[in-house]
């Protein structure tokens, strides 16, 4: 029986690709002047290919793009900061996300959170989706020194929860950095295939099971 369980942020809490998306067109209209010859649906469209899922750090995502359309580089500081204070404006949490929340608690599960990430972008946007408040632990790799698929930061979660890995699931979204990763720390998992992608050839099986939206994941408490 599930005792605990841990999520993932971005792309399984947070409707991030969604939340970009709005931010992208209203940062373009803020600065579409500058950002060279490129129109708005490019400019969101390219900055989502080369962010891939947030792993390509802003300092380098801007002056990529910048140079790519011929636009001010000059001004990918102020594009960098414009990101980090005002996109958690436009946060919004994944379809689903409140209700199994409130479920998992009402059953008196214990609840975490494990992020890849900047401490800055990701405690803002915990705090917009009112997570603190909801969860036990939130471990963010940044502040931890250490991050998913590494063992330790999975441990860590599981420790400050006073929880044993066999009675704990794990629900992401990346199948290394979050299923594989869980898995070899003992946990059972759940990957959230939100977008139905096809699981990596070169990751071998899926160690647990595939649901494609967080109400799925009730049913396999028991």
């Amino acid at each position: 029986m599930i005792k605990s369980v841990l999520f993932d942020l971005d792309e399984t809490l947070f409707d991030r690709h969604g939340t970009l998306q709005v931010f992208l067109a209203d940062q373009f209209q803020r600065f579409g002047a500058e950002l060279g010859s490129v129109d708005e649906p490019d400019w969101v469209e390219a900055f989502l290919q080369a962010d891939n899922r947030g792993k390509l750090p802003k300092r380098d995502l801007y002056p990529q793009l910048l140079t790519r359309f011929r636009g001010r580089t000059d001004i990918a500081p102020k594009l960098i900061e414009d990101y980090y204070t005002r996109s958690v404006t436009y946060a919004v949490p994944m379809q689903g996300m409140d209700a199994l929340l409130d479920e998992l608690a009402a059953r008196g599960i214990e609840l975490g959170i494990i992020t890849n990430g900047e401490t800055r972008l990701q405690t803002q946007t915990l705090t917009a989706l009112n997570l603190p408040d909801r969860v036990a632990t939130i471990l963010i790799s940044q502040q931890e020194g250490c991050r998913k698929p590494d063992r330790e930061i999975f441990e860590r979660a599981l420790h400050a929860l006073g929880a044993e890995a066999r009675t704990s699931l794990f629900v992401g979204d990346d199948p290394g950095s979050d299923v594989l990763g869980a898995h070899r720390a003992g946990m059972r998992t759940a990957w959230f295939n939100r977008d139905e992608r096809t699981w990596p050839l070169d990751a071998g099986p899926n160690p647990g099971v595939e649901i494609f939206r967080l109400g799925e994941i009730t049913p396999l408490l028991e």
